[in-house]
């Protein structure tokens, strides 16, 4: 199976303040970091870049939303169309700590589901770290289009998910792995960890 990461960012930022993408670290970018995080854990790269163009390597597409302002759903969907691959690995410029490894896992562990993610310990799934094979398009594109922009309401409901218990990865640091830089202080606390 081919699989291509995609990168979300690009979305309004309201809590940080600015563009995550944009925040520095070291001499680099968070989204910079995060394309060399992931490059070489699957297929390819590509980032998902909301309404806005984005300064990429040549070997990184950017995405842009066909359903402008419909948020992270709206990401999913561009990439799906857009890709020439069998399935996307989901993660948000703010993740900076995924586990590529649990990524992996997650990605053997999918079968034949059509998505492939985590069930947190209060029952809810990890949208954002997760896997979605092509065949999701469709549905997408009509939550879309409905004005349903949730994953857990326009997309699992009408689509095969295989959900891993937090019980089943006592081996990764699922803490840390979806870690979520919203504000700025979450973003202080993780930013001396991705320092040189």
């Amino acid at each position: 199976m081919h699989i291509t990461t995609v990168i979300l960012t690009g979305g309004k930022s309201r809590r940080m303040g600015r563009d995550k993408g944009e925040l520095p670290v070291g001499e680099s970018t968070l989204l910079e970091r995060m394309i060399d995080r992931w490059m070489g854990v699957f297929d390819a790269v590509a980032v998902s870049a909301g309404e806005g163009g984005r300064t990429l390597p040549a070997e990184v597409p950017a995405l842009l939303d066909r359903h402008p302002g419909a948020g992270p759903m709206a990401g999913l969907e561009a990439a799906l169309a857009e890709l020439e691959t069998d399935a996307v690995f989901l993660t948000a410029v703010d993740m900076p700590f995924g586990d590529a490894a649990l990524a992996r896992w997650m990605a053997e562990r999918m079968g034949q589901a059509d998505v492939c993610t985590i069930r947190r310990g209060d029952g809810r799934p990890e949208p954002l770290f997760a896997l979605y094979r092509k065949s999701c398009l469709p549905v997408i594109t009509r939550s879309l289009e409905e004005g349903r922009r949730s994953f857990v309401q326009g997309l699992f409901p009408f689509v095969a998910v295989e959900q891993i218990g937090e019980e089943e990865l006592a081996a990764f640091d699922l803490e840390r792995s979806l870690f979520n830089a919203n504000s700025p202080e979450e973003w202080e606390r993780a930013r001396p960890l991705l320092e040189p």
